[in-house]
């Protein structure tokens, strides 16, 4: 019984994973046929990868979607410092932890009186 649920529910997941490619798919493609989808695919023509230098590289093709936040310019740097803050506190703690695993180690290792480097 445990065995039959287990794989009733593995299938589920897939199943779960197909429906959620297929709607990927319909957002991309509305019409259900094929069409340039900008960041996504674009069927190039011959003389297009010739003016590549027949370059397959799918970033000289596709392009690159910008998707627009709704942020202001002032609101993204106060974003970005605060974020900035963020990673110099946790840059801190990191090297806080640090300090201690290699007191740790050194103390394993029976050189408690050695400095530590981290």
């Amino acid at each position: 019984m445990k065995e039959a649920l287990n794989t009733l529910h593995q299938e589920v997941r897939a199943s779960e994973q197909f429906f959620l490619h297929i709607q990927w798919l319909q957002e991309r493609f509305p019409q259900a046929c094929y069409e340039d989808v900008t960041g996504l695919c674009k069927l190039a023509t011959l003389e297009e990868v010739k003016e590549q230098d027949y370059s397959l590289n799918p970033g000289r093709y596709v392009g690159v979607v910008i998707e627009e936040d709704g942020k202001t310019e002032e609101e993204f740097l106060a974003d970005l410092l605060q974020m900035n803050q963020q990673l110099s506190g946790l840059n801190q703690t990191a090297i806080a932890v640090g300090e201690v695993i290699a007191k740790n180690v050194a103390q394993l290792v029976g050189e408690e009186d050695s400095e530590i480097k981290v």
